[in-house]
């Protein structure tokens, strides 16, 4: 009778979650519907601009034949028969170029400077998001963009199915540069070989392939000289995403016969050119001669340019640098030994290494990364790639995809900036297939590669003025990229030639307390540095959800959480210990604990707002009911302060159902409470979780390695 109970007990709580579920699930269609009512009814004062819809098949004929010349449109958006411009396309078009364009023409710009004529003269191309519309009129796949990204566009054609063009800007084209579309409008089938030709000619013109102007963010806009109009103009009646990766890169071959080159700067003569790798290392004698054993053998698959070595040593043992010294004799390599005894820090060492190196670029190498012996389908080196991509006049960081050892799991495909801190998107993903509209394929811009990888031209290096020695161990990466972003420099990371990365192997992992407030402390200061970045991303849409550490590509439609203010508790300890036990099972993630008012914009300096998600491995989630505890350190009891409880509402979470399909009722894991620090003494507090079996009776609990400070 008893098992029975329970049995109908836990029924009951299921069919409870499962309403629950459902009441808390919004649809994209749904979501994106109620936002452009939104935006609908805050209205605008119009546009002066008048624009006209070309459709794709007629796009070349139209741009390169005579009745341009007779055109008295000022704005032509070309679309995609496959599917229909959005009801306020035009509208939206003729809006942002009446607010970014001016009236500036093509050749008054490239008069004006190149990218920097773009600041005078405003935006002469644009694109759009799109969606998938269905029979029944439900949206759905929406393909959010980024902003202007030069190498992704390089890599295929991510304007998709909808772009706007000044009719001036077309009649700019030249004859030979109209003579280079049409060869390419004639290669196979696709329209869209012409298409992409003629959007890469007039990019160019845009100065898209050009370092934008220096701007740190804190006034609008970040200078690219190509618009996104970041809000959905086009419906398709197709799923784009399926066929992502099928198409080829753009072959620019030929552009140098109407410009100084495809891309000046990137072929210096042999001479000059000259990589030096940096790599901090201390006591790892058998992972540095691994790492430098796959360097040497990388670079024997290239051009053969001259490369060295720069070892940066912050204290190994005698015995070791003895070996080691021998070792990088007998290799026959162009090395430096630099020894400095210190405590580790990334920042310094690197600025050491940077200051000795003789070459014109700088890759900075962790000593646990291993270049692979084989990698299938790639040709060349990827250290020539790296190198010439970091040669680009436009280009900051390079980055490369990291795997962790003998797997094709995704450690490292670019960093995306969210409110919540520096997120590595697709970690822990399989390489097996392609992920949100080819991320993790081609080159694509971020803004922010990792440090374990990285490769930068070294005036630029020294432009950005190096490594932050402020951030001795963690963000340092981050902050040069954004420092080289602010002088108008895109990064990138290179996705089709990975290396594995045997992940801490030089200095452990940040799990411990002191770590981990090490770790809060650089992330704060990174802020303080770049303030005009911080919760801003120009690569990651602003409908993806921004507020979560997900290594997926949420929509913000999936995840809203409510920040409404829950009363704190007070719990007695023996409360908590009577038939409640610390568990294992209970596995928390907490993504943020601090003040409201620097996370989504909450005005009361008072409130606090502590996020994540929970679950109990191995069990029915819906079944349990849990509470955030926040427990007293030493100096809090001093000031009165007591175990305490918050019941958040439980928060959906697809990221972390998608992700442990094994684990069962996950879909509400997630938590999200705004409290009142007033109602807690000042001190620091420890977070845990507790969680209640509403059927048994049963009480779990964990705590977590982050604290709460009042």
């Amino acid at each position: 009778m008893k098992q029975w109970m329970k049995k109908m007990l836990a029924r009951g709580w299921q069919r409870k979650y499962d309403r629950l579920l459902e009441k808390k699930t919004v649809s994209y269609d749904t979501w994106i519907k109620n936002r452009e009512m939104e935006r609908t009814e805050e209205g605008d004062d119009g546009s002066p601009l008048t624009v006209k819809q070309v459709p794709y098949e007629a796009c070349t004929s139209f741009c390169l034949g005579k009745v341009l010349e007779k055109e008295t449109a000022d704005i032509i958006l070309f679309v995609d028969s496959g599917g229909k411009a959005s009801d306020g396309a035009e509208q939206e078009v003729a809006g942002y170029f009446s607010a970014w364009g001016g009236g500036f023409g093509a050749a008054d710009r490239m008069a004006a400077g190149g990218a920097e004529g773009v600041a005078a003269g405003g935006v002469q191309m644009l694109y759009g998001d799109e969606d998938v519309l269905s029979p029944e009129g439900i949206r759905y796949t929406p393909w959010l963009k980024p902003d202007w990204s030069p190498d992704t566009f390089l890599s295929f054609f991510y304007f998709g199915s909808i772009f706007a063009v000044r009719t001036e800007l077309l009649r700019q084209l030249t004859t030979e540069e109209k003579k280079w579309i049409l060869d390419r409008d004639h290669m196979g089938e696709d329209v869209r070989n012409g298409i992409y030709s003629l959007c890469y000619v007039l990019a160019r013109k845009c100065g898209g392939f050009e370092k934008r102007r220096e701007n740190t963010g804190e006034t609008e806009g970040w200078g690219f000289p190509i618009g996104h109009l970041d809000e959905v103009l086009f419906h398709g009646k197709v799923n784009r995403e399926m066929g992502m990766g099928k198409e080829g890169m753009l072959d620019v071959s030929g552009m140098e016969a109407f410009s100084q080159s495809a891309f000046a700067g990137e072929n210096i003569g042999a001479a000059e050119r000259k990589l030096s790798v940096v790599i901090p290392s201390k006591d790892n004698p058998e992972i540095l001669k691994r790492c430098i054993r796959s360097l040497m053998a990388e670079a024997a698959q290239g051009t053969g340019d001259a490369y060295e070595v720069i070892l940066v040593d912050n204290g190994s043992g005698e015995a070791v640098r003895k070996e080691l010294e021998k070792w990088l004799e007998e290799s026959g390599i162009s090395f430096r030994y630099l020894y400095q005894e210190m405590p580790f820090h990334f920042s310094k060492m690197c600025n050491l290494g940077a200051a000795a190196a003789e070459g014109d670029v700088l890759l900075f190498l962790n000593d646990d990364v291993e270049f692979p012996e084989e990698t299938k389908g790639k040709t060349g080196s990827l250290l020539d790639e790296m190198c010439r991509m970091a040669r680009r006049p436009y280009t900051g960081a390079v980055g490369a995809k990291l795997y962790y050892p003998d797997s094709a799991r995704i450690q490292h495909a670019g960093i995306v900036n969210l409110r919540l801190g520096p997120v590595h998107k697709l970690q822990f993903k399989e390489d097996c297939m392609n992920y949100y509209y080819g991320w993790n394929r081609g080159k694509r811009n971020v803004i922010a590669v990792t440090g374990a990888c990285l490769a930068v031209e070294k005036k630029k290096f020294l432009e950005a003025g190096g490594f932050p020695e402020e951030l001795p161990v963690a963000f340092n990466d981050v902050d040069l990229c954004f420092s080289l972003f602010e002088k108008g420099y895109y990064n990138v990371v290179l996705q089709d030639m990975p290396l594995y990365h045997h992940e801490s192997l030089s200095r452990g992992n940040d799990d411990d307390k002191e770590k981990l407030l090490r770790l809060l402390r650089e992330k704060d200061k990174l802020y303080e540095r770049h303030p005009g970045v911080y919760g801003k991303d120009p690569f990651y849409h602003k409908y993806l959800a921004g507020d979560m550490l997900s290594t997926g590509f949420e929509l913000k439609a999936e995840y809203e959480p409510e920040k409404e203010e829950l009363p704190v508790r007070t719990m007695d300890t023996g409360e908590l210990e009577r038939g409640a036990r610390e568990d294992g099972c209970v596995m928390i993630s907490l993504e943020y604990a601090g003040p409201a008012a620097d996370f989504g914009g909450r005005r009361d300096k008072t409130e606090l707002l502590i996020q994540g998600y929970c679950f109990i491995s191995g069990s029915d989630n819906a079944l349990f009911e849990k509470w955030i505890l926040l427990k007293p350190e030493e100096d809090a009891e001093k000031n009165g302060g007591k175990l305490s409880g918050i019941r958040p509402e439980p928060l959906r979470r697809k990221d972390v159902e998608d992700n442990l399909p094994d684990q069962v009722h996950v879909g509400l894991s997630g938590f999200c409470a705004v409290i009142d620090g007033r109602a807690l003494a000042k001190g620091s507090y420890r977070i845990g979780i507790l969680a209640k079996d509403r059927c048994s009776r049963q009480k779990l609990y964990a705590w977590t390695n982050r604290y709460l400070e009042i």
